[in-house]
């Protein structure tokens, strides 16, 4: 039986034992993956303004006139033109392959994963006291808030209660289902969520709009996971094969 087997897109060969060691502690996947992208935009060539695009969204985290200025930062200037160049190309082969889906997927996903919502939250282990301080706001006695600031149980208290922005899909998805249903400036009646008792009014809605932004951000997410995809598959093939010989 054969010790070794072949590795895609590399000229070499590695144990079963080896391949099953770099794939438990993703070392397998990062490299496979990392070739997989390179095989994938060999023949993808970015234009100027792909590519500008690219090197504006990246320099909110790296200031490249600043690392002109330092000497020793050549190296690593020349592996971000790099990594700016083959996310121009990962981008525009996204948008190639899937662009004519991004808009019914933005619309699928729209209500839990792209609008966003801020709230106020007043929460605590008191039903009692959470229904007086319900009542003194429906009687505008009381503002949310400023009960929070003084009652809340949670690190929301030190914000005034206030919350957001943020998508339905990351929150507890009661509170998510009352703040899709309700109106701005609405208190919510008591509900009770793990032990506590909860009041919830939401302050603003921001419906997401279509934008190039989600139709990159949409894109680039299906290439992730195909690529994702045909990762698990490689690997699956490379062990069977090993196993079966």
């Amino acid at each position: 039986m054969p010790e070794n087997c072949k590795l895609p897109f590399l000229d070499t060969k590695i144990s079963l034992i080896d391949l099953q060691n770099l794939e438990k502690k993703g070392f397998f996947r990062s490299i496979f993956i990392e070739l997989l992208k390179a095989d994938k935009i060999k023949n993808v060539i970015p234009n100027e303004i792909e590519i500008n695009q690219t090197k504006q969204e990246l320099c909110l985290k790296y200031n490249i006139e600043q690392l002109k200025n330092n000497k020793d930062n050549a190296f690593l200037i020349h592996n971000l033109r790099k990594e700016i160049y083959k996310l121009a190309s990962l981008k525009k082969l996204s948008l190639e392959k899937f662009s004519s889906q991004a808009e019914k997927i933005f619309e699928k996903r729209k209500t839990y994963y792209y609008d966003q919502y801020f709230y106020s939250l007043l929460r605590n282990k008191n039903k009692s006291q959470i229904y007086e301080f319900y009542y003194q706001i429906e009687a505008k006695e009381s503002r949310i808030n400023d009960l929070s600031k003084e009652h809340s149980s949670g690190s929301e208290k030190t914000k005034l209660g206030i919350i957001g922005p943020v998508n339905l899909i990351n929150i507890n998805s009661e509170i998510a289902e009352i703040l899709k249903d309700s109106k701005d400036s609405i208190i919510n009646d008591p509900i009770e969520i793990n032990n506590e008792w909860y009041l919830i009014q939401r302050e603003n809605y921001i419906p997401a709009i279509y934008s190039e932004f989600y139709e990159n951000q949409i894109c680039m997410d299906l290439l992730e996971k195909e690529i994702e995809k045909e990762y698990k598959i490689e690997y699956l093939n490379l062990m069977n094969n090993k196993l079966n010989l």
